[in-house]
């Protein structure tokens, strides 16, 4: 018999909202940007209740945290990854490097993982979201590459070092 999908998503879509709900302020800032309060929010984060934020919900939250953390959970679990549609202030630099972090985060995170010769259901709720992130960057950089050479002209960068610090 196989697991529940429910099962399996539910808690990474709740610490996704967790983290967005840290990244907007906490449940007192979230509550002032959506429709919902305190106590839902409590339990949309809380492992033990069954219930998930709903999608208006989260796009608020998203939003605000400018980072689409529950959304990208979400279309994960529907076996989707979410790709910015405008990619024109990108900087292949900047997202060079932060790729470059984005990896060592998620290889450190493995070397933890590994050091068990196993992945847990709690260790892949802590490095998928690291994994889709990077992802996330990459294929930004991929979208801004296809761009040049769809326009078959060259687009000067800024050094890596320079991306790096602003």
């Amino acid at each position: 018999m196989s697991t529940p999908f429910s099962s399996v998503f539910v808690p990474a879509i709740k610490t996704a909202t967790k983290t967005a709900l840290s990244v907007v302020g906490g449940v007192d800032a979230a509550e002032r940007i959506s429709r919902v309060g305190r106590t839902q929010f409590s339990d949309y984060q809380n492992r033990t209740k069954a219930c998930v934020v709903p999608v208006d919900v989260a796009v608020d939250l998203d939003h605000c945290a400018e980072h689409p953390f529950i959304l990208e959970s979400m279309a994960h679990a529907l076996g989707y990854v979410l790709m910015p549609l405008r990619v024109g202030t990108s900087d292949f630099g900047k997202d060079m490097s932060q790729f470059g972090m984005a990896s060592v985060d998620v290889m450190a995170t493995a070397m933890k993982v590994l050091e068990d010769n196993q992945l847990d259901p709690e260790e892949a709720d802590e490095i998928i979201p690291k994994m889709l992130h990077a992802q996330r960057i990459l294929e930004q950089a991929i979208a801004f590459g296809r761009a040049v050479q769809k326009s078959a002209k060259p687009h000067i960068v800024r050094p890596m070092e320079d991306a790096a610090h602003g």
